[in-house]
């Protein structure tokens, strides 16, 4: 950076087990720097992304609930089709904040196909063994 930049102030993070308070549909505001569009060959060959090379933001929902994969991930809509944003390759490390705030409930994880679409998932960072780990760095 050309200046020192002060005006910025850090995320926060949640409270023990927010998460399990959260209602089915809750906002939340995901932030990364991954793919937002894949192109496919006409013809064949392997598709490509497109798109910016920027940090991004898109609004998007949680969903609740108990699910197969881990009681360690929350899972949230990547369903573009109805207004929402997601995640998709490259955002893997970004937040997924109560939207409105800047409270961390996880960070971006994985998604479950090739075109970024349906419900991706983000490992909690509200679990307590996760907040006492995160604690241990000044």
């Amino acid at each position: 950076l050309d200046e020192e930049v002060t005006d910025v102030g850090y995320a926060q993070l949640p409270t023990p087990g927010l998460v399990d308070e959260l209602k089915n549909k809750t906002d939340l505001d995901i932030v990364g720097y991954g793919v937002q569009e894949l192109y496919h060959v006409p013809g064949g060959g392997p598709p490509f992304w497109t798109g910016l090379r920027v940090r991004l933001y898109a609004p998007s929902k949680f969903i609740s609930g108990k699910f197969v994969h881990s009681d360690e991930f929350i899972r949230i809509s990547l369903n573009h089709s109805q207004g929402k944003g997601g995640t998709c390759f490259g955002d893997s490390g970004g937040p997924d904040l109560l939207a409105g705030t800047n409270t961390v409930l996880a960070v971006n994880s994985y998604v479950t196909n090739y075109n970024c679409a349906g419900v991706g998932y983000s490992s909690r960072v509200d679990i307590p063994e996760v907040l006492d780990w995160i604690s241990t760095f000044p």
